[in-house]
């Protein structure tokens, strides 16, 4: 697995080291825990991601979770919630039934998830285990949800990020409804920092104006230090990489789903100069946008 950064000696990985989560840059990503596990010894060893949310789902077996400094020993159906920054690995029971979805932090602030955010925020911000006893309605649903999602994935037919979407609010509506069920919530680690939070709401209204770090801070009535300090605490990168993330998937995601030409998409984002849009792309992903453009137009034919 090819790390992308390290603090404190923890990894820093996209997907399990890989450098972007999937062939859509929705960015949703589903797969059975057998797919990646099986193949390192039923074990993914500590790491953090930067701007991905997870959730791990288990339905049948046995499992060893690290969540920040605390571990847990979990058997049955459970769904662990897993923000950005936070610390985790697995010891799985071989032969563990499951499935793993992966997020793009910002699909969970973003214009199409105002609305949901107050129902969401329960499970999308802090690190939880939540049980489903096998047989209970909301066990079986969350089950359907996560092979909805899958047959999505494999599918890519028209309107197929939209329906990501869709049947991913579907997973996190299941979520919270068991979350409310107290008696099945056995884990609450800190919450992330507020002024995190604040962070990346006023980055979602604001992404496209191209602000800086400095603007941002005084935004939020904070140092640019304050800032850092907490993103690079909370998350595991700088306020500035946060930035450039959430501008990254933007690009992407027009790249793929419209047929708007470069220079569009650079003023859409802010960028004045269409040049310096192909150069950050390239600097950040490592193609220029026409060849990433193509690329991903390849990949959804095959």
């Amino acid at each position: 697995m090819r790390k992308t950064r390290s603090e404190l000696g923890i990894p820093h990985f996209g997907l399990y080291g890989e450098s972007s989560v999937s062939r859509d840059p929705g960015f949703v990503h589903v797969e059975d825990i057998a797919a990646r596990s099986r193949a390192v010894g039923w074990q993914i060893k500590p790491h953090r991601h930067s701007n991905l949310f997870q959730v791990l789902c288990v339905f049948k077996g046995r499992i060893e979770v690290q969540l920040d400094e605390k571990s847990h020993s979990l058997a049955g159906g459970w769904a662990i919630t897993i923000p950005p920054g936070v610390v985790h690995g697995f010891r799985f029971q071989p032969d563990t039934n499951g499935a793993v979805l992966t997020l793009a932090e910002p699909l969970l602030v973003d214009d199409g998830y105002r609305q949901s955010r107050r129902y969401f925020d329960d499970v999308t911000r802090i690190a939880r285990t939540i049980e489903f006893p096998e047989g209970g309605v909301l066990f079986d649903q969350l089950r359907n949800c996560l092979n909805l999602l899958a047959a999505e994935f494999r599918q890519a037919e028209t309107g197929y990020q939209q329906m990501l979407e869709w049947q991913v609010r579907m997973v996190l509506m299941t979520l919270k409804r068991q979350f409310d069920n107290k008696r099945y919530q056995t884990f609450v680690n800190k919450p992330s920092s507020e002024l995190i939070k604040k962070y990346r709401i006023l980055l979602e209204d604001n992404y496209r104006k191209q602000w800086n770090v400095q603007q941002y801070a005084a935004a939020l009535h904070t140092s640019v230090s304050t800032l850092n300090r907490r993103c690079t605490e909370c998350v595991g990168t700088s306020a500035k990489s946060i930035i450039q993330n959430r501008l990254m998937i933007e690009a992407k995601r027009k790249l793929i789903y419209t047929q708007y030409p470069l220079d569009s998409i650079a003023y859409t984002l802010g960028f004045k100069d269409p040049a310096y849009f192909s150069r950050f792309f390239r600097r950040v992903e490592g193609v220029p946008p026409v060849e990433y453009r193509r690329r991903k137009k390849v990949e959804r034919a095959a």
